[in-house]
C-alpha cells in the first residue's frame, strides 16, 4: 500500500495565502458587478489606525487588519482543494 507523504507546515501555509490571494483578486474584478457585488462585501478587522510609539531614536508601528469576504473563503477551498488533488 502506498503511504502518501505529508506536506510541511508552510507549503500548507502558501496555499492558503496565495488562495486567499486569488480570492481578493476575483473579489476586486466582479466588485464592479451589480449582481456579483455580495462576493466582494468584506468584514475587517484589526488595529486601525496603526498603533506608533515614538522613542525619538526609533519608530515602532504595530498594526495589522484582516479583510475577509465571500471571494477570499472561495479562493482559500479552491486552492487547498487543488493542492489535496496534486498530492
Amino acid at each position: 500500500m502506498a503511504r502518501r507523504l505529508r506536506s510541511p507546515w508552510w507549503v500548507l501555509f502558501f496555499v492558503i495565502f496565495f488562495g486567499a490571494l486569488l480570492g481578493s483578486v476575483i473579489a476586486e474584478a466582479v466588485g464592479a458587478y451589480p449582481s456579483l457585488a455580495w462576493l466582494a462585501k468584506d468584514v475587517r478587522a484589526g488595529i486601525d489606525p496603526p498603533l506608533t510609539l515614538d522613542m525619538r531614536v526609533f519608530t515602532v508601528t504595530i498594526g495589522t487588519t484582516v479583510r475577509l469576504n465571500v471571494a477570499i473563503l472561495l479562493g482559500i477551498v479552491i486552492a487547498v482543494w487543488i493542492f489535496r488533488l496534486l498530492q
